[in-house]
């Protein structure tokens, strides 16, 4: 992270964001299932066709389908 200059405000820089990415997932996949019991995700996201999606979108459902994958290698449910 990086102080933005005059503010009390920080942004993320380099791995920073590889880092968050993959806490929000560990949070969106496991954390959240293991403390509730159940995640609904907005089904629409899973229905957008790809030519509609930005490239970010794209990658972000990349980190999800691979942490899916993962998941289910090691034994576990994937959450919904």
């Amino acid at each position: 992270m990086e102080r933005i200059p005059h503010s009390l405000r920080y942004r993320l820089v380099g791995k920073g964001y590889s880092i968050c990415v993959a806490f929000l997932k560990l949070f969106e996949k496991i954390y959240a299932p293991l403390t509730t019991g159940l995640l609904q995700p907005f089904r629409g996201d899973r229905t957008l066709a790809e030519e509609k999606s930005c490239e970010l979108d794209r990658l972000y459902q990349r980190i999800c389908d691979d942490l899916d994958a993962l998941l289910r290698s090691v034994g576990l449910k994937v959450a919904a």
